[in-house]
C-alpha cells in the first residue's frame, strides 16, 4: 500500500516567487518544486497597464537547492518570452528574471554561500567539499566552480579599511585575541584576530604565523586604528616579542585553550 507523507519546505526562494508556485512532483527519485513565473504581476513591474502576452513556445530552467531529506531537491522555473504594448503601440519584449538562484551555475545562492563558508571559514579543502555535497545532498560540483564563487564573492567585498572602521566606531576595541590556523589542502597560513566583544575583525594570509609576518600583521592592525593595551595569544615567544615591539605597552596574556593544553600536557607526563 502505497503512503503519501507531505511536509512543508520555506526557502527565500520559495517565500519571493510564493504567488507563481503552481506545483510539486518527483521526477528521476529527485523533488522537483516548480514555479510559473508567467504568473507574477508584471504590469506593476514594467510600469504599464498593457495586458502581458506570452509566446507559445514556454521553456524551463532547473536549479539545485539544499535538500534535507534523502532525495535531491530542484527548483524549475516555468517562463517564456513576453511582451506588452507600448504608448506607441509597438511590442516591447522582455524575459522573466529569475531572482535568488545562480543561473548560470545552476545552483541556488544556499549551495553557494555554504560551500564558500565551509572553504573560507572552515578551512575544508575543496575537494573534499565538493564530496560532502554530492554525498549529503547529492548535488554535483566540481572544484574548479568553488574556487570561482570564493573568487566572485571576494571581488565584490569592501576593502579592509572600510569594513573594519565602522566595527570600531560601534565599539572601540582595547584588547585582541591572536590565532592561526592552516586550511586543509593549502600551504600558507592565515592570522586570525578577534576582540573583546568576540568581533572577528580581521584575517590575513601569511607564510608563518610568528616571527616578521606576526608583527608586519600587529602593524597594519595599528595602522587601521587599533589601540591595542591587552593582547592573548599563545605562548610563543617569537610573537610575544611581536607584540611588545608594536604595541610596547600592551599586556600579554596566555589564551586559555593553549593554556589548559599546556597544564594537562605536563599533568599526563607527569603520571
Amino acid at each position: 500500500m502505497a503512503v503519501t507523507v507531505q511536509r512543508p519546505c520555506t526557502s527565500v526562494v520559495t517565500e519571493m516567487y510564493q504567488d507563481a508556485f503552481v506545483g510539486s512532483s518527483i521526477e528521476n527519485g529527485a523533488t522537483i518544486i516548480q514555479f510559473d513565473l508567467r504568473k507574477l504581476d508584471f504590469q506593476r513591474e514594467l510600469r504599464t497597464t498593457s495586458t502581458t502576452s506570452w509566446r507559445k513556445d514556454p521553456y524551463h530552467v532547473d536549479v539545485h537547492e539544499l535538500s534535507t531529506v534523502l532525495n535531491p531537491m530542484k527548483y524549475r522555473f516555468i517562463l517564456a518570452q513576453g511582451y506588452s504594448l507600448g504608448d506607441d503601440n509597438r511590442r516591447m519584449y522582455f524575459t522573466p528574471q529569475i531572482k535568488g538562484v545562480s543561473t548560470a551555475q545552476h545552483m541556488s545562492h544556499s549551495i553557494i554561500r555554504l560551500s564558500c563558508y565551509l572553504a573560507v571559514v572552515c578551512g575544508v579543502s575543496l575537494r573534499h567539499i565538493a564530496l560532502i555535497f554530492a554525498s549529503l545532498f547529492l548535488i554535483p560540483m566540481t572544484q574548479s566552480s568553488i574556487k570561482r564563487w570564493i573568487d566572485d564573492i571576494g571581488s565584490n567585498l569592501s576593502m579592509e579599511e572600510e569594513m573594519l572602521q565602522p566595527l570600531l566606531a560601534l565599539k572601540p576595541v582595547t584588547e585582541c585575541h591572536r590565532d592561526g590556523y592552516y586550511p586543509m589542502g593549502t600551504d600558507h597560513g592565515v592570522m586570525v584576530v578577534q576582540d573583546e566583544h568576540a568581533r572577528i575583525l580581521m584575517t590575513h594570509e601569511v607564510e608563518s604565523e610568528n616571527g616578521d609576518d606576526a608583527q608586519k600583521f600587529l602593524q597594519k592592525l595599528q595602522d587601521l586604528g587599533l589601540h591595542v593595551t591587552s593582547a592573548v595569544s599563545d605562548d610563543a615567544e617569537s610573537f610575544i616579542g611581536a607584540i611588545k615591539s608594536v604595541f610596547p605597552h600592551a599586556r600579554f596574556q596566555a589564551d586559555h585553550f593553549h593554556t589548559v593544553k599546556n597544564i594537562w600536557g605536563k599533568l599526563k607526563k607527569s603520571r
